[in-house]
């Protein structure tokens, strides 16, 4: 076997006990190992390996073609280097991004490095990265998730359609599709689309554009009701409701294009899917039909 394809087999942990041997074998086996013991303490550069080695290669042939065949061992070190280097640096970066994923009717609570805690709502995505969280306390967030951040400098919360800063506080963020709110429980939130930047107050809520004030701070929600296991909404298209629905119940809704933009005020629970769309079609006049995983909404 060629000794670069040795190689390559040897940092993907491949090669097989003859191969190994065979590997063992190779005159600069020790300057090998070596390497790799000593990159292991390095921070690298992002080199892409692959690549740079290809191009090393590359120029080598090139000066072989042209009556230059001297390869230096210092090139043979530093081909190597580069191999290492990269791929320790593609391994170490991808586990410091924590990821956490819900599922259909699933809720997961995550205490943060510094004791910030989310409660994670049904088909949502968290990402952070502990590594950086002591000089930057940020989260990446594509769903929906309560939060209660712990004391200390500016807390992020960012997403597709806008970005949420706090030093300590507790607030609900709902980002899904091209849907954007954010309500304040307590202290004050702030919330930056690009083109509005407005400050919320507990009882305030930012949906989408708009500001919405609360007009009595004393009757403002300590929690979202999700948290409870209902979903609340207020002045909501009953399409976006349905699509609520479908993340809690693992079912597809059919329902007439002439309601669907009918608002929804009101509550329904997660614990009985036949209670939950009585308290949805009810306000409509609406009848509903279920089939399998298939529930349709129509007028009588």
């Amino acid at each position: 076997m060629e000794r670069e394809q040795l190689i390559t087999k040897w940092l993907d942990n491949e090669l097989s006990d003859a191969e190994l041997q065979e590997f063992k074998r190779l005159e600069d086996y020790e300057d090998l190992v070596r390497i790799a013991e000593t990159t292991k303490q390095l921070v690298p550069p992002a080199y892409k390996a692959t690549q740079e080695y290809e191009r090393l290669q590359t120029s080598l042939d090139t000066k072989k073609k042209s009556g230059i065949i001297y390869l230096k061992p210092f090139l043979k070190v530093a081909a190597i280097l580069i191999l290492f280097a990269g791929i320790y640096y593609a391994t170490t970066l991808s586990q410091q991004t924590v990821e956490i994923t819900t599922a259909i009717a699933q809720k997961e609570v995550v205490t943060l490095p510094d004791n910030s805690i989310v409660t994670i709502n049904a088909m949502s995505d968290l990402y952070y990265d502990p590594a950086t969280w002591d000089e930057f306390r940020a989260v990446t967030l594509d769903g929906e998730a309560y939060f209660q951040v712990a004391k200390g400098a500016t807390f992020s919360v960012e997403t597709s359609n806008g970005v949420i800063s706090v030093l300590g506080t507790q607030f609900n963020v709902r980002n899904r599709d091209d849907k954007f709110e954010v309500y304040c429980y307590e202290g004050s939130v702030q919330v930056d689309t690009g083109e509005h930047t407005v400050i919320l107050k507990p009882g305030d809520r930012f949906r989408e554009s708009v500001k919405i004030a609360s007009t009595n701070t004393s009757t403002a929600l300590s929690q979202p009701s999700w948290i409870v296991n209902e979903t609340s909404f207020e002045k909501t298209p009953l399409g976006e409701v349905l699509k609520e629905f479908e993340r809690h119940y693992n079912v597809t809704v059919s329902l007439d294009k002439e309601v669907e933009n009918l608002l929804f005020t009101g509550t329904f629970t997660h614990l009985d899917m036949e209670i939950a769309l009585k308290s949805i079609s009810l306000p409509f006049n609406l009848s509903h039909k279920k089939q399998g995983n298939k529930v349709t909404l129509s007028r009588d």
